[in-house]
């Protein structure tokens, strides 16, 4: 229990920001390649025949979905790679990589921290498959987060994610406007604004018999009680 609140600590997400956004990709990638390269030996060496088009189009992993996801995530790694000899070559490795680790990690940090206030806040609605509600998951567990309009314009709006759970077709531009004009329908929208995400963030741990989320000082209130 200890481990898990210490690793849901606020100050302990920009690691998890740099991890997120710069390791996991690159080492996702590297495992993937590593299990290609071992089936298609593998299976050339099980069929001798075997075309090298067709070892590689029988692997899976869950390292990537498609050959086109595969694609994405390896040429944005080599034009990442480049920018990084290119940048280093150009102001230093240790000054550029200092800045982009902090840089990076800061980013993942905000980033992290928006994502998870929009559906970690006080007694946020939480259910497993069986009896989960899709308005009830749309409306009771994912927040208004007011923002800044300048944030909302780098965020893509997401502050709306009430709207996008309930219609994922709506457009990023298109979300303030639908919260506009349907204003009363998401009376009971959880607002929370930058100065509550501290708050909110304290609810990590899912009652599964409320389907609800609670903090940990509401758990062991109730351990105290019984």
């Amino acid at each position: 229990q200890r481990r898990y609140r210490n690793a849901r600590n606020i100050w302990r997400a920009p690691h998890a920001g740099f991890f997120y956004l710069v390791f996991s990709p690159r080492y996702l990638l590297l495992r993937g390649m590593r299990d290609l390269l071992r089936h298609v030996v593998g299976a050339r060496r099980a069929q001798p025949g075997l075309s090298l088009r067709a070892a590689v189009a029988s692997f899976t992993t869950p390292h990537w979905a498609s050959a086109q996801e595969f694609r994405h995530l390896f040429w944005t790694s080599v034009a990442l790679f480049c920018a990084w000899v290119l940048m280093a070559w150009l102001v230093g490795p240790l000054l550029f990589f200092v800045c982009y680790a902090a840089s990076t990690s800061l980013a993942g940090w905000a980033g992290i921290l928006i994502f998870t206030v929009q559906h970690n806040f006080e007694h946020s609605y939480a259910s497993g498959d069986t009896g989960w509600n899709y308005n009830d998951a749309a409306m009771d567990g994912t927040s208004f987060l007011v923002l800044p309009r300048w944030l909302n314009w780098f965020t893509a709006n997401i502050g709306y994610h009430h709207i996008h759970h309930l219609s994922a077709r709506i457009p990023s531009y298109r979300l303030a406007e639908c919260h506009d004009e349907n204003r009363a329908l998401f009376a009971g929208v959880k607002r929370i604004g930058l100065a509550q995400i501290p708050h909110a963030l304290k609810y990590i741990l899912w009652d599964t018999a409320a389907h609800r989320l609670i903090s940990v000082a509401e758990f062991e209130a109730r351990g105290a009680a019984a």
